[in-house]
């Protein structure tokens, strides 16, 4: 899109929006008002979908728009052009997966059938730094794909690199880690947005079934001391992500006191479990699946949420999207992409793995976002030919 068809078509929403983040980040006690007033006027008797901390959040964005309006710009015609084979801005979200190696063989993971858990090689700290000055457009990164993050030994310096260039930073560990090369204070100090911490048991036997390899007890200490260092500072930085799976289903209300032990003020649980994009983890799945909650546990769940002070979300994906109309298609093949730790474009998260499906070359992310590969990848999902390895989002 020209400088001049910008201009035309979101020159009056642009100086808005630019305006407000000036105000905003110059009144901060205006945005924690304004947080408060849209919180109020959500439902309070309703499990909703987690969020970042909103304050910290909309704080970085505001600060990304005002130091490059390019990126206000890209993200409006991203947030406003009808989904389209050819898209005429870039990603502004990615998931970077720094490493695909794990010391976990989770039976819910596809990594539990990669020869030594790893499937290739790591992401150098060169590939991630070229990777976001060439992004400029970025607003927010998932650092983490199918691999324990803290493996790689440069893990904190990309989040480092990247928050300090005004992009939020998410990332998922599993805590066995924590305990060496002091990772608790660098990782909370690192200038990360959130940390999502992997807990899919609520005791030992439970939790090392399900996340084999694992040591319930030093997860468990090395959560609590990641919490306690964090908890000191000004906002909630963790959020404890549960998979719910036919193994733990029976532990929900567990989790919430076991949340509370380690010291979380943020917990999500997750009731779906996603098949890679695979037949055989299809199969698998049908048997692991849990069910989702019934309207006594839930209510159950948000009192024990105001007793425990620990803000309790649900996620869940699976059948999330429909054919139907193009605002409820997947936004991933429109707005948001992956970079694998070798340097590929995959589909998503929940495929994981560019083996599966590989769009193209991840280090000219421009090149290959409107590259043939990936509008006939959107042309499938605007026509309903939802692509065999997507079925499980959809209806």
């Amino acid at each position: 899109m020209s400088d001049q068809e910008f201009k035309k078509k979101y020159g009056e929403m642009f100086q808005e929006q630019l305006q407000i983040a000036k105000q905003f980040l110059s009144n901060p006690e205006k945005l924690q008002e304004d947080i408060l007033n849209k919180r109020k006027l959500r439902k309070s008797e309703v499990l909703t979908f987690p969020e970042p901390h909103q304050f910290t959040f909309r704080s970085m964005q505001y600060r990304a728009f005002v130091e490059n309006p390019l990126r206000l710009k890209n993200y409006i015609v991203a947030e406003n052009e009808e989904y389209s084979e050819k898209v005429l801005f870039l990603p502004y979200i990615i998931d970077v997966e720094p490493n695909s190696v794990c010391n976990f063989r989770c039976i819910m993971c596809q990594v539990s059938d990669w020869e030594r858990g790893r499937r290739a090689r790591d992401m150098t700290l060169e590939e991630f730094k070229d990777l976001i000055d060439k992004n400029p457009q970025l607003l927010e990164v998932k650092l983490q794909g199918m691999g324990e993050p803290l493996m790689h030994k440069d893990f904190i310096d990309m989040i480092e690199y990247a928050s300090e260039r005004n992009i939020w930073v998410r990332t998922v560990i599993n805590g066995s880690l924590l305990h060496v090369r002091n990772h608790v204070e660098r990782l909370i100090d690192s200038g990360v947005g959130e940390i999502q911490a992997s807990v899919d048991g609520a005791n030992k036997a439970v939790f090392e079934a399900i996340r084999r390899n694992s040591n319930f007890e030093r997860v468990v200490d090395n959560f609590t001391s990641l919490n306690k260092y964090a908890n000191k500072k000004d906002r909630p930085y963790t959020r404890m992500w549960v998979v719910l799976q036919q193994q733990n289903r029976h532990q929900i209300f567990d989790f919430v006191e076991l949340a509370k032990k380690m010291e979380f003020r943020r917990l999500t649980l997750s009731v779906s479990l996603g098949d890679w994009g695979q037949s055989i983890w299809k199969e698998r799945k049908t048997g692991m699946q849990a069910m989702s909650f019934t309207e006594k546990e839930e209510e159950q769940l948000l009192e024990m949420a105001k007793v425990n002070d620990i803000d309790i979300s649900i996620w869940k994906i699976s059948g999330k999207y429909s054919p139907e109309y193009l605002d409820s298609l997947c936004a991933w093949p429109f707005q948001r992409t992956l970079i694998s730790s070798d340097m590929k474009v995959g589909p998503c998260c929940m495929i994981g793995n560019p083996d599966i499906a590989t769009l193209g070359d991840g280090y000219d992310i421009a090149k290959t976002w409107n590259s043939e590969a990936y509008q006939s990848f959107r042309k499938n999902h605007i026509d309903g030919n939802i692509p065999k390895y997507c079925e499980n989002c959809y209806k």
